[in-house]
Protein backbone atom coordinates (compact mmCIF):
# COMPACT_ATOMS: atom_id res chain seq x y z
CA UNK A 1 0.00 0.00 0.00
CA UNK A 2 1.36 3.42 -0.91
CA UNK A 3 1.99 6.19 1.61
CA UNK A 4 -0.79 8.19 -0.04
CA UNK A 5 -3.21 5.34 0.45
CA UNK A 6 -2.25 5.04 4.07
CA UNK A 7 -2.70 8.77 4.61
CA UNK A 8 -6.28 8.67 3.35
CA UNK A 9 -7.34 5.53 5.17
CA UNK A 10 -9.05 5.31 8.51
CA UNK A 11 -7.42 2.82 10.85
CA UNK A 12 -8.82 1.42 14.12
CA UNK A 13 -7.88 3.03 17.43
CA UNK A 14 -5.36 0.31 18.31
CA UNK A 15 -3.40 1.22 15.20
CA UNK A 16 -3.72 4.97 15.68
CA UNK A 17 -0.07 5.93 15.26
CA UNK A 18 0.38 3.70 12.21
CA UNK A 19 -1.82 6.15 10.32
CA UNK A 20 0.56 8.57 8.58
CA UNK A 21 -1.88 11.47 8.82
CA UNK A 22 -2.34 10.94 12.56
CA UNK A 23 1.42 10.73 13.00
CA UNK A 24 1.79 14.08 11.30
CA UNK A 25 -0.91 15.64 13.45
CA UNK A 26 0.64 14.37 16.71
CA UNK A 27 4.15 15.22 15.51
CA UNK A 28 3.06 18.78 14.75
CA UNK A 29 1.64 19.21 18.27
CA UNK A 30 4.65 17.50 19.86
CA UNK A 31 7.17 19.62 17.98
CA UNK A 32 5.37 22.86 18.83
CA UNK A 33 5.20 21.89 22.51
CA UNK A 34 8.81 20.73 22.84
CA UNK A 35 10.18 23.76 21.04
CA UNK A 36 8.01 26.09 23.14
CA UNK A 37 9.20 24.50 26.37
CA UNK A 38 12.87 24.71 25.38
CA UNK A 39 12.57 28.28 24.11
CA UNK A 40 11.01 29.58 27.32
CA UNK A 41 13.23 27.56 29.65
CA UNK A 42 16.38 28.91 28.02
CA UNK A 43 14.91 32.38 28.30
CA UNK A 44 16.37 34.13 25.25
CA UNK A 45 14.80 36.99 23.33
CA UNK A 46 11.68 36.32 21.22
CA UNK A 47 10.97 32.70 22.26
CA UNK A 48 7.47 32.90 20.75
CA UNK A 49 8.93 32.86 17.22
CA UNK A 50 10.35 29.35 17.68
CA UNK A 51 7.07 27.37 17.63
CA UNK A 52 6.04 29.36 14.55
CA UNK A 53 9.17 28.15 12.76
CA UNK A 54 8.58 24.58 13.95
CA UNK A 55 4.99 24.79 12.70
CA UNK A 56 6.35 25.74 9.28
CA UNK A 57 8.74 22.78 9.37
CA UNK A 58 6.16 20.25 10.56
CA UNK A 59 3.05 21.72 8.96
CA UNK A 60 3.58 20.00 5.62
CA UNK A 61 4.08 16.41 4.39
CA UNK A 62 7.79 17.16 3.86
CA UNK A 63 10.24 14.54 5.20
CA UNK A 64 12.60 15.09 8.12
CA UNK A 65 15.36 17.57 7.25
CA UNK A 66 18.80 16.01 7.00
CA UNK A 67 21.74 16.93 9.20
CA UNK A 68 23.28 18.81 6.31
CA UNK A 69 20.04 20.72 5.72
CA UNK A 70 19.81 21.62 9.40
CA UNK A 71 23.36 22.99 9.46
CA UNK A 72 22.75 24.80 6.17
CA UNK A 73 19.72 26.43 7.78
CA UNK A 74 21.36 27.60 11.00
CA UNK A 75 24.70 28.72 9.51
CA UNK A 76 23.31 31.46 7.18
CA UNK A 77 21.13 32.71 10.04
CA UNK A 78 24.24 33.06 12.21
CA UNK A 79 26.09 34.94 9.45
CA UNK A 80 23.09 37.20 8.81
CA UNK A 81 22.71 37.89 12.54
CA UNK A 82 26.39 38.88 12.80
CA UNK A 83 26.18 41.17 9.77
CA UNK A 84 22.94 42.65 11.10
CA UNK A 85 24.62 43.59 14.38
CA UNK A 86 27.63 45.10 12.56
CA UNK A 87 25.41 47.20 10.29
CA UNK A 88 23.30 48.25 13.25
CA UNK A 89 26.35 49.29 15.22
CA UNK A 90 28.04 51.34 12.49
CA UNK A 91 25.37 52.37 9.94
CA UNK A 92 22.10 52.76 11.88
CA UNK A 93 22.98 56.32 12.83
CA UNK A 94 22.83 57.27 9.14
CA UNK A 95 19.11 56.74 8.73
CA UNK A 96 18.72 57.23 4.97
CA UNK A 97 21.71 55.08 4.13
CA UNK A 98 20.54 52.37 6.50
CA UNK A 99 17.01 52.33 5.03
CA UNK A 100 18.50 52.06 1.55
CA UNK A 101 20.58 49.08 2.66
CA UNK A 102 17.48 47.53 4.25
CA UNK A 103 15.57 48.04 1.01
CA UNK A 104 18.25 46.25 -1.00
CA UNK A 105 18.55 43.40 1.50
CA UNK A 106 14.79 42.83 1.59
CA UNK A 107 14.59 43.05 -2.20
CA UNK A 108 17.18 40.29 -2.59
CA UNK A 109 15.41 38.11 0.00
CA UNK A 110 12.08 38.39 -1.79
CA UNK A 111 13.79 37.96 -5.17
CA UNK A 112 15.47 34.76 -3.95
CA UNK A 113 12.17 33.47 -2.57
CA UNK A 114 10.47 33.99 -5.91
CA UNK A 115 13.32 32.09 -7.57
CA UNK A 116 12.86 28.95 -5.50
CA UNK A 117 15.25 29.51 -2.59
CA UNK A 118 14.48 27.45 0.55
CA UNK A 119 11.44 29.29 1.96
CA UNK A 120 12.09 28.63 5.65
CA UNK A 121 15.67 29.87 5.44
CA UNK A 122 14.50 33.03 3.68
CA UNK A 123 11.76 33.58 6.27
CA UNK A 124 14.26 33.50 9.14
CA UNK A 125 16.67 35.75 7.24
CA UNK A 126 13.80 38.16 6.64
CA UNK A 127 13.02 38.24 10.36
CA UNK A 128 16.69 38.87 11.15
CA UNK A 129 16.88 41.69 8.61
CA UNK A 130 13.85 43.40 10.14
CA UNK A 131 14.14 42.92 13.86
CA UNK A 132 17.87 43.17 14.64
CA UNK A 133 18.29 46.77 13.44
CA UNK A 134 14.94 47.84 14.86
CA UNK A 135 15.99 46.60 18.29
CA UNK A 136 19.28 48.41 17.79
CA UNK A 137 17.41 51.69 18.02
CA UNK A 138 16.85 50.95 21.71
CA UNK A 139 20.38 49.68 22.42
CA UNK A 140 23.11 47.72 20.70
CA UNK A 141 23.02 45.25 23.60
CA UNK A 142 19.38 44.44 22.88
CA UNK A 143 20.22 44.04 19.20
CA UNK A 144 22.98 41.55 20.06
CA UNK A 145 20.60 39.65 22.35
CA UNK A 146 18.00 39.38 19.61
CA UNK A 147 20.63 38.25 17.10
CA UNK A 148 21.82 35.49 19.44
CA UNK A 149 18.20 34.57 20.14
CA UNK A 150 17.43 34.13 16.45
CA UNK A 151 20.41 31.78 16.03
CA UNK A 152 19.47 29.83 19.16
CA UNK A 153 15.84 29.76 18.06
CA UNK A 154 16.78 28.32 14.67
CA UNK A 155 18.88 25.62 16.37
CA UNK A 156 16.07 24.78 18.83
CA UNK A 157 13.55 24.56 16.01
CA UNK A 158 15.74 22.16 14.04
CA UNK A 159 16.45 20.09 17.16
CA UNK A 160 12.76 19.88 18.09
CA UNK A 161 11.92 18.87 14.51
CA UNK A 162 14.51 16.08 14.54
CA UNK A 163 13.26 14.88 17.92
CA UNK A 164 9.66 14.86 16.71
CA UNK A 165 10.57 12.87 13.60
CA UNK A 166 12.68 10.52 15.74
CA UNK A 167 9.72 9.74 18.00
CA UNK A 168 7.13 9.66 15.20
CA UNK A 169 8.84 8.94 11.86
CA UNK A 170 6.92 8.63 8.63
CA UNK A 171 6.62 5.18 7.07
CA UNK A 172 9.12 4.55 4.27
CA UNK A 173 8.25 6.30 1.02
CA UNK A 174 9.40 5.54 -2.53
CA UNK A 175 12.70 7.05 -3.61
CA UNK A 176 10.81 8.97 -6.27
CA UNK A 177 8.78 10.88 -3.68
CA UNK A 178 9.37 14.63 -3.82
CA UNK A 179 11.54 16.23 -1.16
CA UNK A 180 10.36 19.18 0.86
CA UNK A 181 11.14 21.42 3.79
CA UNK A 182 14.78 22.39 4.26
CA UNK A 183 15.93 19.74 1.79
CA UNK A 184 13.74 21.06 -1.00
CA UNK A 185 15.59 21.96 -4.16
CA UNK A 186 14.60 24.92 -6.34
CA UNK A 187 12.00 24.01 -8.94
CA UNK A 188 13.35 23.15 -12.38
CA UNK A 189 11.25 25.87 -13.97
CA UNK A 190 12.51 28.96 -12.16
CA UNK A 191 10.39 32.05 -12.86
CA UNK A 192 12.06 34.50 -15.23
CA UNK A 193 13.89 37.48 -13.73
CA UNK A 194 11.01 39.80 -14.62
CA UNK A 195 8.52 37.75 -12.62
CA UNK A 196 10.89 37.46 -9.65
CA UNK A 197 11.52 41.19 -9.70
CA UNK A 198 7.77 41.86 -9.89
CA UNK A 199 7.16 39.71 -6.81
CA UNK A 200 9.94 41.46 -4.90
CA UNK A 201 8.61 44.91 -5.86
CA UNK A 202 5.10 43.97 -4.82
CA UNK A 203 6.20 42.66 -1.44
CA UNK A 204 8.35 45.72 -0.80
CA UNK A 205 5.57 48.08 -1.84
CA UNK A 206 3.55 46.67 1.06
CA UNK A 207 6.27 46.04 3.64
CA UNK A 208 8.81 48.84 3.21
CA UNK A 209 6.51 51.79 4.09
CA UNK A 210 5.61 49.96 7.29
CA UNK A 211 9.29 49.29 8.00
CA UNK A 212 10.22 52.95 7.43
CA UNK A 213 7.39 54.10 9.71
CA UNK A 214 8.56 51.80 12.51
CA UNK A 215 12.11 53.12 12.19
CA UNK A 216 11.11 56.78 12.03
CA UNK A 217 8.73 56.46 14.99
CA UNK A 218 11.10 54.22 16.97
CA UNK A 219 8.43 51.60 17.66
CA UNK A 220 10.83 48.99 19.00
CA UNK A 221 8.30 47.65 21.49
CA UNK A 222 6.00 46.72 18.61
CA UNK A 223 8.66 45.05 16.46
CA UNK A 224 6.87 41.70 16.37
CA UNK A 225 3.92 43.34 14.60
CA UNK A 226 6.28 44.30 11.78
CA UNK A 227 7.67 40.76 11.70
CA UNK A 228 4.17 39.30 11.52
CA UNK A 229 3.29 41.61 8.63
CA UNK A 230 6.42 40.34 6.87
CA UNK A 231 5.33 36.74 7.41
CA UNK A 232 1.91 37.55 5.98
CA UNK A 233 3.54 39.08 2.91
CA UNK A 234 5.02 35.62 2.18
CA UNK A 235 1.71 33.77 2.31
CA UNK A 236 -0.09 32.59 -0.87
CA UNK A 237 -3.06 34.78 0.08
CA UNK A 238 -0.86 37.86 -0.27
CA UNK A 239 0.07 37.06 -3.84
CA UNK A 240 -3.56 36.26 -4.70
CA UNK A 241 -4.86 39.73 -3.92
CA UNK A 242 -7.84 40.98 -1.91
CA UNK A 243 -10.16 38.02 -2.60
CA UNK A 244 -7.80 35.59 -0.90
CA UNK A 245 -6.68 38.32 1.48
CA UNK A 246 -10.09 38.06 3.12
CA UNK A 247 -9.18 34.46 3.93
CA UNK A 248 -6.01 35.77 5.57
CA UNK A 249 -8.15 38.00 7.79
CA UNK A 250 -10.49 35.10 8.62
CA UNK A 251 -7.56 32.87 9.59
CA UNK A 252 -6.21 35.49 11.97
CA UNK A 253 -9.66 36.02 13.48
CA UNK A 254 -9.75 32.29 14.25
CA UNK A 255 -6.31 32.59 15.79
CA UNK A 256 -7.31 35.65 17.81
CA UNK A 257 -10.40 33.99 19.29
CA UNK A 258 -8.40 30.86 20.13
CA UNK A 259 -5.67 32.98 21.72
CA UNK A 260 -8.26 34.67 23.96
CA UNK A 261 -9.55 31.30 25.21
CA UNK A 262 -5.97 30.05 25.63
CA UNK A 263 -4.96 33.14 27.58
CA UNK A 264 -8.03 33.15 29.82
CA UNK A 265 -7.32 29.55 30.87
CA UNK A 266 -3.73 30.57 31.66
CA UNK A 267 -4.99 33.40 33.85
CA UNK A 268 -7.04 30.91 35.89
CA UNK A 269 -4.22 28.32 36.06
CA UNK A 270 -0.91 30.21 35.59
CA UNK A 271 1.50 27.31 35.21
CA UNK A 272 4.14 26.30 32.67
CA UNK A 273 2.61 22.82 32.65
CA UNK A 274 -0.79 24.24 31.71
CA UNK A 275 0.86 26.44 29.10
CA UNK A 276 2.56 23.46 27.47
CA UNK A 277 -0.56 21.31 27.75
CA UNK A 278 -2.63 23.99 26.03
CA UNK A 279 0.04 24.31 23.34
CA UNK A 280 -0.14 20.57 22.71
CA UNK A 281 -3.95 20.50 22.60
CA UNK A 282 -4.07 23.55 20.32
CA UNK A 283 -1.51 21.91 18.06
CA UNK A 284 -3.58 18.74 17.85
CA UNK A 285 -6.81 20.58 17.04
CA UNK A 286 -5.27 22.85 14.45
CA UNK A 287 -3.07 20.18 12.84
CA UNK A 288 -6.12 17.95 12.42
CA UNK A 289 -7.45 20.59 10.03
CA UNK A 290 -4.07 21.51 8.53
CA UNK A 291 -3.44 17.89 7.47
CA UNK A 292 -6.80 17.53 5.79
CA UNK A 293 -8.23 18.20 2.36
CA UNK A 294 -10.62 20.83 3.70
CA UNK A 295 -10.52 24.23 1.94
CA UNK A 296 -9.93 25.99 5.27
CA UNK A 297 -6.70 24.05 5.97
CA UNK A 298 -4.38 26.95 4.93
CA UNK A 299 -6.32 29.31 7.21
CA UNK A 300 -5.47 27.18 10.22
CA UNK A 301 -1.74 27.45 9.52
CA UNK A 302 -2.08 31.22 9.74
CA UNK A 303 -4.35 30.90 12.78
CA UNK A 304 -1.86 28.72 14.67
CA UNK A 305 0.90 31.27 14.09
CA UNK A 306 -1.37 34.00 15.46
CA UNK A 307 -2.13 31.96 18.60
CA UNK A 308 1.54 31.24 19.32
CA UNK A 309 2.51 34.85 18.70
CA UNK A 310 -0.22 36.46 20.80
CA UNK A 311 -0.07 34.09 23.76
CA UNK A 312 3.71 33.78 23.60
CA UNK A 313 4.24 37.53 23.72
CA UNK A 314 2.06 37.75 26.83
CA UNK A 315 3.78 34.84 28.56
CA UNK A 316 7.20 36.33 27.84
CA UNK A 317 6.12 39.78 29.01
CA UNK A 318 7.09 41.04 32.47
CA UNK A 319 4.74 44.03 32.22
CA UNK A 320 2.30 44.47 35.09
CA UNK A 321 -0.40 45.31 32.52
CA UNK A 322 0.14 42.08 30.57
CA UNK A 323 -3.59 41.37 30.37
CA UNK A 324 -4.54 44.71 28.82
CA UNK A 325 -1.49 44.56 26.54
CA UNK A 326 -2.66 41.14 25.33
CA UNK A 327 -5.86 42.62 23.90
CA UNK A 328 -3.97 45.61 22.55
CA UNK A 329 -1.72 43.23 20.62
CA UNK A 330 -4.76 41.45 19.18
CA UNK A 331 -5.97 44.76 17.78
CA UNK A 332 -2.49 45.59 16.47
CA UNK A 333 -2.12 42.19 14.81
CA UNK A 334 -5.52 42.51 13.14
CA UNK A 335 -4.65 46.01 11.92
CA UNK A 336 -1.44 44.61 10.40
CA UNK A 337 -3.42 41.80 8.75
CA UNK A 338 -6.00 44.19 7.32
CA UNK A 339 -3.22 46.49 6.08
CA UNK A 340 -1.37 43.68 4.29
CA UNK A 341 -4.58 42.28 2.78
CA UNK A 342 -5.87 45.70 1.69
CA UNK A 343 -2.50 46.79 0.28
CA UNK A 344 -2.24 43.54 -1.66
CA UNK A 345 -5.76 44.02 -3.02
CA UNK A 346 -5.02 47.61 -4.00
CA UNK A 347 -1.88 46.56 -5.90
CA UNK A 348 -3.87 43.84 -7.65
CA UNK A 349 -6.54 46.40 -8.61
CA UNK A 350 -3.97 48.82 -10.04
CA UNK A 351 -2.28 46.06 -12.03
CA UNK A 352 -5.60 44.83 -13.42
CA UNK A 353 -6.62 48.39 -14.32
CA UNK A 354 -3.32 48.98 -16.09
CA UNK A 355 -3.71 45.76 -18.10
CA UNK A 356 -7.29 46.60 -19.09
CA UNK A 357 -6.33 50.09 -20.22
CA UNK A 358 -3.39 48.87 -22.28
Amino acid sequence: MSAEAVSTSTLPLDGLLTDIRTRRVVRFALGATVSTGLAYLIGFELPFLVPILVAMLLGSPAPCPSLRAGIAFVAPVAVAAFLGVVLTRYVLQFALIFLLIEFLVLYHIFYALAGGAAPLRMVWLLIAALIIPLMGQASIGLSVGVALGLVEGAAIAIGATWLSFGLLPDPPVPDSAPAGGLDAKPAKQVPPPEARAAFARRALTVLFPMLALFFVMGWTSHAVILVYAALLSLSPSFAAGWKQGKGMIAGNLIGGVTAIVFYQILIVWPSIRIFLLLTFVTGLVFANVIFSARPIAPLFKTAFNAVMLLVGMSVASTDADASSNFYTRIVQIMLAVVYVAAASGWIEYLQRKRVNSA
